[in-house]
């Protein structure tokens, strides 16, 4: 029996599957014909070489790993639904878990229709992040493509190293050096605003809320931005402060924390890792002095509050060698010294990259949409995740919820991305 080493980040996703439900989501919505057979090869191709997808993760209480499966076939690389499309439809699939003791770490579903198709993918994050999900579809697509020309074409997939040492392998000595001795606790905070949630209760059932800032707004707000000195994360991050202080009926001088995550592939020369994995961090925009009385007050908050962690030339590295420390013990004792020490942000944000039209593009049918999420929060934990698709940019909250509840999240949302539309028009 195959065994695959169980990484930092999988053992950290797998701790803190009680704040989340532990997956990451994908819709790819295409008009033109979707040989289904064909994607269904392309799957299997591209998850043949990639061990960590067809595992189970086994939580052993010494040291987890992944026990690599073999026996798995064809008809469990794609569901076909046929049927008329829908986003409720679409919501019910990507909901839908993954059994991260189950022999596939990934669900896959095709819905068609006429010459429409829905290509809906589901995968455990304890496998791989945002990112590394975005170049896996891109993989299925290109393999998808070579299949057209080639039946018995064999895609270059990366297999290598899932460590989150891989960090460190680029950096200059006095650098790495420094990094691996940032043993600090930075998630700590005495910064506790939450979501006006009710509390857990039977109605609550998960959901994937989106909503989408178009293409020329997005191209007017990064205009904007970079005339007046702001990143679209900048503005990304204010607008999400605007919406914190409506919802949650907070004082302009009230203090508020969004964390964000942060892509630790930006430490590779390449910015790609040797196998796929987790490879991320966050960093905490505190501000501390309240949010502000209008946006442009917030705006230029949030670019204080950032200031010292943009110059910093190890962002995001402090804090990995304390978690690397705590899961070096057994892991019945380290999976409870890093629930000690690791606090879970309440308010979080999630930019997953962009998704480039011609990497998903298939022979006979054109990508009219694309959007990734990231996991479905418990409440009161709440995260805005977006991902940027021919221009335009889409948001999502995915969160486990009452119907009363998800009301009070889509405004949150819809005052989101509105705020971002009023920057980009010039009207605050």
């Amino acid at each position: 029996m195959k065994k695959i080493n169980a990484e930092m980040w999988d053992e950290v996703q797998y701790i803190f599957r009680n704040y989340y439900d532990g997956m990451i989501h994908c819709a790819v919505v295409y008009h033109g014909s979707v040989d289904e057979d064909l994607m269904r090869k392309a799957i299997r191709k591209v998850v043949d070489k990639v061990d960590v997808l067809h595992s189970s993760f086994v939580p052993n209480p010494v040291r987890p790993y992944w026990r690599v499966n073999e026996d798995y076939s064809d008809d469990e690389m794609l569901e076909v639904i046929r049927g008329v499309i829908s986003y409720d439809k679409m919501e019910s699939i990507l909901t839908d878990r993954v059994d991260y003791r189950g022999k596939m770490q990934f669900k896959a579903t095709m819905i068609m229709h006429e010459d429409r198709a829905v290509l809906c993918l589901v995968i455990n994050h304890i496998c791989l992040d945002g990112r590394d999900f975005i170049a896996l579809v891109k993989k299925i697509v290109e393999t998808y493509r070579g299949l057209c020309d080639d039946p018995d074409f064999e895609p270059q997939v990366k297999n290598g190293s899932r460590s989150a040492s891989q960090i460190y392998r680029d950096l200059p000595d006095d650098l790495r050096k420094k990094a691996l001795g940032l043993y600090r606790n930075v998630s700590r905070t005495k910064i506790a605003n939450k979501f006006p949630f009710d509390g857990a209760n039977s109605y609550d059932i998960p959901h994937i809320i989106r909503a989408q800032l178009p293409a020329e707004k997005l191209s007017a707000l990064k205009a904007r931005g970079k005339a007046d000195g702001y990143t679209v994360n900048d503005i990304y991050l204010a607008a999400y402060f605007t919406a914190i202080k409506g919802a949650c009926g907070l004082a302009p001088s009230e203090q508020a924390e969004v964390t964000s995550m942060l892509d630790m592939r930006r430490y590779l020369k390449d910015n790609a890792t040797e196998g796929f994995t987790n490879l991320t961090s966050y960093m905490p925009c505190k501000l501390t002095q309240g949010i502000g009385s209008d946006f442009a007050d917030t705006l230029s908050r949030v670019k204080a509050a950032l200031a010292p962690h943009k110059s910093d030339p190890l962002l995001g590295m402090a804090g990995l060698p304390l978690m690397k420390f705590g899961l070096s013990f057994p892991f019945a004792i380290g999976s409870l010294l890093v629930k000690i020490g690791y606090s879970n942000p309440l308010f979080t944000m999630s930019n997953m990259g962009v998704i480039d039209k011609a990497d998903i593009d298939l022979p006979h049918a054109e990508a009219a949409d694309a959007f990734f999420t990231g996991t479905i929060k418990y409440k009161p934990y709440i995260q805005i995740a977006s991902t940027t698709f021919n221009g335009a940019a889409t948001f999502t909250i995915c969160e486990k919820c009452s119907l009363q509840e998800k009301k009070r999240v889509r405004a949150f949302l819809d005052d989101f991305v509105a705020t971002l539309a009023d920057y980009a028009d010039g009207k605050i």
